[in-house]
């Protein structure tokens, strides 16, 4: 044990040695009394509002205030300027200013000379906690152009002593200062991007879709810096154009705009912010005109990889028979068609650099969602994503499965899979995204992978090679019309053809979103579906109203009885028909010191095809959160007895008898250095109950480092569940005790900005015993049955211990490093021999029979570009 936990204490080791690291004050910060340029802006058209006041002349007797530190200056309360609606996004025009590339180096500071000639932007805005008044703390920030790319400096005034400037992985910024940069090339009001850094130089970045959706997996190529300085922090940006992908003009117009967090007030400003209730985020943006003299670039991005992957251990049960020591190469290339239309080509792609998914034993019917982790698939991939998931990309490559080999009986016996192709191998991938035309989007995906292979053994030691999953061609085709941020029309279509003949299963649909009346939302689809033997089809619609104090919604969705879109889209069950109905209101500003409060009312009803009543269900959620960030939610709900068609796999429904809930959780102020998470939970189904319990611990002892600690404890008392089906295919039921509980540690070592080490530390244990024997006879009638078949039978449990670290060194822009250590320990404990308890989990992980995996990878990719 004390060797596995090895990476977590090297991560502790580091951390505690790591303040040398930690950033200092700047030499040669800005001059608060430095004279800067006024805004640049143009005066607004009649009805916008009005513009920016000018500097009111001191009164006789009024301190000068020119000589006090700038964030220990008083602020006003009142709203320093009105926030007024959509005329003013369209009429409020931004400047652009021009300047060498040669004249700026992007290293946090905004004192060269380039920059004071820069006018600032204007004014930022508080939205909360107080929406639409006065930032507390003043916000200077310069944008400017010049041949390569755009560029930005923020100047963020506030006491040296408050800002937090922790380091942090890309894309994973924690509770720090920050600064973001919100950019529409095209300037359609529906796509742009979004570029963040906190005031170590941590980075965050993002694609903006559809107006207000943000994808955060997306992985742009550009520069940051930020320091310490006297009066707070500054930072910069660069953003080379070929990052950003534009269409090539004479003259161009951006959409821009400017945020910014004040960790330790929990207050967020803005340049633009949007009317309170009303959608949209990139159409609120305002326009960055007159750039001129540059070009988008070739966007070419090649990024060959070598790996190298090493298994000095496995368990003695492993079907994994490959050699210890694999390597593998190839390559991925991206280039711009035109404007953000973007060709992506992986030939042999390797995913090794992703995180291990979390250990779980499922005991439900339905199969367990991972999330996607693989960068090639996760890039773009919103332009896939609708309503009902048809395409699901890990499908794609997946890890085979014993279950899956295609196993014919030698003479009257079924062999034992022993041996297990270790990966489904992808031959190549091709992606193909972007707007191909102004308003019209469009996504092409691709990828071939390679049969998986499998041995079986018979009682005699006669062993033959066995297919698991052919060789198959995976597609899907996206369509959408975009008639502004709100609005648009798209169709859909997948397709799995298989080899060996195995069937081949197409999915195919239509959707749209419109936006009416300022804050009414409408959207729907609808798909057919073909898996190679049956036809189905679904429906889904809702209505959303969005308000300043008022939320509400509906939502009616359908499948029908044969509809299944799993070859490549993901779903859980079929065969219903179901309408959800919410209200919610919440508070506009705060009231007193609470800053956020809300209550939120939602009832749902099914039913199957065939007349049962799958869902009559009505919750109720509270929240609360004050001006310092403390929080508190709780809910409370319950359903009717209501049917389930999936809990027997195939057999007669089931009549889940009444069950109701109520829970919470408690968060301290998520901006501290220590934060706690408690939630709970608690149901009766028949009397039956079920508590959970949930505890976080988040430390933050240095700048650099952070741990997260999590325990959770889910209990089960006496709930029948289907446990078997017996000779007579009858659905057998047991009342199950299940105990699971789960311990996580996850840390994040931020060596330099672009030098991370994290580790993430499972331990898993799970316990199901059975008791009481039933036969389901009829849906709401179990009937005693003789126990002796099936006591100590049916039982069930796991004990596992994951620890996966991973170094990341960013060396250059889009090149990296990745050094990946992943050990488990795993003890699968079936009956007749399931005879651990609870309170032995720990001893588990090292009783006879536990299997132990130790896996090495190395990975090596280097971006080329043009």
């Amino acid at each position: 044990m004390l060797a596995q936990l090895l990476p977590v204490w090297v991560l502790v080791a580091w951390g505690l040695s790591a303040r040398a690291f930690a950033p200092a004050p700047a030499a040669g910060a800005a001059d608060p009394k430095q004279p800067t340029a006024g805004p640049a802006v143009d005066k607004l058209a009649p009805g916008a509002g009005a513009p920016l006041p000018e500097p009111a002349p001191k009164a006789p007797g009024v301190q000068d205030m020119s000589e006090t530190p700038l964030w220990v200056r008083p602020t006003s309360a009142p709203p320093l300027r009105p926030v007024v609606g959509k005329a003013r996004v369209r009429d409020f025009k931004l400047k652009s200013s021009r300047i060498d590339d040669d004249a700026i180096e992007i290293d946090g500071r905004t004192t060269e000379p380039a920059w004071m000639a820069v006018p600032l932007l204007p004014d930022l805005v508080q939205i909360e906690p107080r929406y639409g008044y006065g930032p507390t703390h003043e916000t200077r920030v310069r944008v400017a152009y010049g041949t390569k790319g755009l560029y930005v400096a923020f100047d963020c005034i506030d006491d040296p002593k408050h800002v937090r400037a922790g380091v942090f992985r890309k894309d994973q910024l924690g509770p720090s200062d920050i600064v973001w940069l919100e950019l529409d090339p095209n300037n359609n009001d529906t796509t742009g991007y979004s570029f963040a850094l906190n005031a170590s130089g941590s980075q965050e970045d993002s694609q903006l879709f559809r107006d207000d959706s943000e994808e955060l997996l997306w992985d742009g190529v550009w520069k940051g810096a930020a320091k310490l300085t006297d009066t707070g922090w500054s930072a910069e940006m660069f953003i080379p154009w070929s990052t950003i992908r534009f269409t090539a003009r004479d003259e161009y117009t951006f959409g821009l705009n400017i945020g910014r967090w004040i960790n330790h007030d929990g207050e967020t400003q803005v340049l633009s912010p949007a009317p309170q209730g009303l959608p949209g985020r990139m159409s609120w943006a305002l326009d960055y005109t007159g750039v001129r003299g540059i070009q988008p670039g070739l966007n070419l991005e090649l990024r060959p990889f070598f790996s190298l992957r090493g298994v000095p251990r496995r368990g003695d049960d492993s079907l994994d028979r490959s050699f210890p020591l694999l390597p593998n190469g190839g390559f991925d290339l991206k280039y711009g068609l035109r404007g953000n239309l973007t060709l992506d080509l992986a030939v042999n792609p390797d995913f090794g650099q992703a995180e291990v998914d979390p250990a779980v034993l499922n005991l439900g019917p339905f199969e367990v969602y991972f999330p996607e982790r693989r960068t090639f698939f996760l890039e773009s991939k919103e332009i896939f994503e609708t309503r009902f998931q048809l395409f699901y990309s890990r499908r794609i490559g997946r890890v085979p499965r014993a279950a899956l080999a295609d196993q014919t009986p030698r003479g009257e016996e079924d062999g034992e899979i022993v041996a297990l192709d270790p990966l489904t191998r992808i031959f190549g991938a091709l992606r193909v995204t972007g707007q191909v035309k102004p308003g019209w989007s469009l996504g092409v995906l691709t990828a071939n992978t390679g049969a998986s292979f499998g041995v079986e053994r018979f009682s005699d030691g006669f062993e033959r090679r066995v297919t698991v999953d052919p060789i198959s061609e995976y597609s899907v085709v996206r369509v959408r019309r975009e008639f502004d941020g709100q609005t648009s029309l798209g169709a859909l279509v997948t397709g799995v053809v298989r080899g060996g003949g195995e069937p081949s299963a197409f999915t195919g649909g239509f959707d749209y979103r419109i936006r009416f009346r300022e804050r009414w939302r409408h959207s729907a689809q609808i798909i057919g579906t073909h898996n190679g033997r049956r036809e189905g089809m679904g429906a889904v619609a809702d209505i959303n109203r969005t308000g300043k104090n008022l939320s509400m919604g509906a939502v009616f969705e359908t499948l029908t009885p044969h509809a299944d879109f799993n070859d490549l889209g993901f779903m859980r069950f079929n065969n219903y028909i179901d309408g959800k109905a919410n209200v919610g209101v919440f508070n506009a500003q705060p009231v007193g010191n609470v800053r956020r409060m809300s209550a939120t009312l939602s009832s749902q009803v099914a039913s199957s095809y065939q007349g049962y009543l799958l869902q009559k269900q009505l919750h109720l959620d509270l929240s609360l959160t004050t001006l310092k960030l403390w929080g508190t939610s709780l809910w409370a709900g319950g359903h009717l007895p209501q049917y389930d068609l999936f809990e027997t796999r195939g057999g007669i429904p089931y009549l889940v008898p009444f069950h109701w809930w109520i829970g919470g959780t408690s968060t301290s102020p998520d901006n501290k250095k220590v934060v706690g998470v408690f939630n709970w939970a608690y149901g009766e189904q028949n009397g039956r109950p079920g508590p959970d319990y949930g505890l976080e611990l988040r430390l933050r002892p240095v700048p650099r480092l952070e741990l997260t600690l999590r325990g959770d404890l889910n209990l089960s008392f006496g709930r029948p569940r289907w446990t078997t089906t017996n000779d007579l295919d009858e659905a057998v039921f047991g009342r199950a005790y299940v105990t699971q509980y789960i311990g996580v540690l996850r840390g994040t070592l931020g060596i330099l900005p672009n030098l991370t080490l994290q580790t993430f530390n499972q331990l898993y244990f799970l316990s199901a015993r059975h008791t009481d024997f039933f036969i389901l006879e009829r849906p709401g009638t179990l009937v005693p049955t003789n126990p002796a078949p099936y006591a100590g039978e049916v039982d069930q449990g796991l004990t596992s211990f994951i620890s996966n670290s991973i170094l990341r060194w960013e060396y250059r822009p889009g090149s990296f490093l990745f050094f990946v250590y992943t050990h488990r320990t795993v003890l699968t404990d079936f009956s007749p021999r399931f005879s651990y308890r609870p309170i032995g989990g720990f001893s588990n992980l090292v009783a006879p029979g536990v299997a132990n995996e130790d896996i090495l990878f190395l990975k090596l990719q280097h971006m080329f570009g043009l």
